[in-house]
């Protein structure tokens, strides 16, 4: 069992269909793969081992999917960190999980200290690298595509998501392969998610909504994801129109937003689901979405 196992089994199936698309660009689940294997052989160059965490600490970029999937097929624990956390912030989650490596972005780097208990080697996903920091562009082009993903028993940890912290520090809920995968395959089963579908998301993939209920059931049914680095109502409503996005997944203000915009009926046509969490969908917003485009709402409730 590997929850990288989703993209390796949707690239046999399909391995010229498009995995992501980001600003313009396609990734088929063939490159996806490959860009996978080749982090995890970075990962492995760079002594991360079984058990061993890798922090992610990046905005909705496609080199977040690579480098949890990598992390994924050698066995380590991908550590999501909030892109918008402060540099004290940051220290406290990367003293309390110990990463031996941190991928991140020029932009970003200037909130991760230093003088860290742990210092662990850092890679730059967007942007220039200073220092001691490397391109993770450039290590990936380097390494080999070989990297299957390693058995692991259902247990074994697979990822840290921190908790917000409002009553507190932010805890570390550790989520194991078992626990992704039984999340993914019931979200497929009851989304009715398939290979013909293409999701749109803007949700921030280092929560579980975005990175698990999104992202990972993507993969795993063998779907496209049109990724977005967060909301923006134009991006979002050329997604659902030119790039065909067939699922839409927000938050109640996002629903709230786009009915605020005085939207055509038509607007969603094309679009078979929508669906709603982490916060109570206020019941006149479902009524009028579904009075208007014709589509219910469904509403999910979960916990990190």
């Amino acid at each position: 069992m590997n929850v990288a196992r989703a993209l390796e089994r949707s690239c046999l199936a399909a391995p010229g269909k498009e995995a992501i698309l980001f600003e313009g660009r396609a990734m088929t689940y063939q490159e996806l793969d490959r860009a996978a294997s080749r982090a995890a052989n970075v990962l492995r160059e760079l002594g991360v081992a079984r058990g061993d965490r890798v922090g992610l600490f990046l905005p909705n970029v496609p080199s977040f999917a690579v480098a949890y999937l990598g992390a994924q097929k050698v066995g380590a624990i991908a550590v999501s960190l909030n892109s918008m956390l402060k540099r004290d912030e940051v220290r406290f989650i990367l003293d309390d999980s110990r990463p031996k490596v941190v991928v991140t972005t020029e932009a970003q780097r200037t909130n991760v200290p230093d003088d860290l208990e742990q210092p662990p080697a850092i890679l730059i996903a967007e942007g220039e690298a200073g220092g001691a920091d490397r391109v993770f562009q450039t290590m990936l082009e380097r390494a080999s595509d070989d990297a299957p993903a390693i058995d692991l028993e259902a247990e074994t940890p697979a990822a840290i998501l921190y908790t917000s912290g409002t009553t507190g520090f932010p805890k570390g809920a550790t989520l194991s392969h078992g626990n992704v995968l039984s999340n993914i395959a019931a979200t497929n089963r009851y989304t009715g998610m398939t290979a013909a579908d293409r999701l749109l998301l803007f949700l921030p993939l280092f929560h579980c909504f975005g990175q698990n209920f999104i992202l990972m059931s993507g993969l795993y049914a063998g779907a496209t994801v049109v990724l977005e680095r967060r909301f923006v109502m134009e991006q979002a409503l050329a997604a659902l129109a030119g790039g065909g996005a067939t699922m839409l997944f927000g938050v109640p203000t996002t629903f709230i937003t786009l009915l605020n915009a005085g939207l055509a009926e038509h607007t969603f046509a094309a679009t078979r689901y929508c669906f709603s969490a982490a916060a109570p969908l206020p019941q006149e917003i479902a009524r009028t979405w579904e009075e208007r485009f014709g589509h219910k709402i469904w509403e999910g409730y979960g916990l990190t």
